[in-house]
């Protein structure tokens, strides 16, 4: 009996590895069949990776270079060839360095390419009508009006504010400001 439980076993033990060959036999043979495709695959995750990361490489020099131009403008402003490299280099940078100087010459940033939030600010200082900041430019305007005194004016506009937009609570804490100080 322990001769045939013996024989049993061994039996056993070499189907098992007869099914682990046979399990790797075609393992490999899947694998030769699509090694092109694998090897496909490995390349162009390793060029997916090496790409992104040159991409990536490249934005923080960019951004390392705008801010050093930024930063060297604000030191000396009159420097030309930094205001035109600026440009070149960010735009949005450029258009905030240029609403910071109180710059005359801020219609040239029309013509740029800016963030959405940024235009509507430099339509706000051009007195254009900016989609964004529409209820600002009408908060602006009453207050001016409150500073003349003239708070019927003011309180006309302040009703016109969403009041749950952002400035909506400003908007009506100064819509019941009497002119007292």
């Amino acid at each position: 009996m322990a001769l045939k439980d013996d024989l049993n076993t061994i039996k056993s033990e070499l189907s098992a590895q007869e099914q682990m060959i046979g399990n790797f036999i075609k393992g490999e043979r899947f694998i030769r069949k699509y090694k092109y495709y694998f090897l496909a695959l490995i390349v162009t995750l390793l060029l997916w990776f090496l790409i992104s990361f040159i991409i990536n490489l490249v934005k923080e020099n960019n951004i390392k270079t705008s801010n050093e131009l930024y930063i060297s403008l604000i030191k000396d402003p009159n420097n030309q060839e930094k205001l035109n490299s600026l440009k070149d280099k960010n735009a949005n940078l450029y258009a905030i360095y240029l609403l910071s100087q109180n710059s005359s010459n801020l219609q040239e940033l029309e013509n740029l390419k800016l963030d959405p939030l940024l235009k509507s600010i430099v339509d706000l200082e051009l007195n254009k009508d900016s989609i964004l900041l529409k209820e600002y430019k009408k908060l602006l305007l009453a207050y001016s009006l409150l500073e003349q005194n003239k708070i019927k004016e003011a309180q006309v506009i302040f009703s016109q504010i969403d009041p749950n937009s952002q400035i909506g609570q400003l908007a009506n804490n100064l819509k019941h400001y009497q002119g007292q100080k």
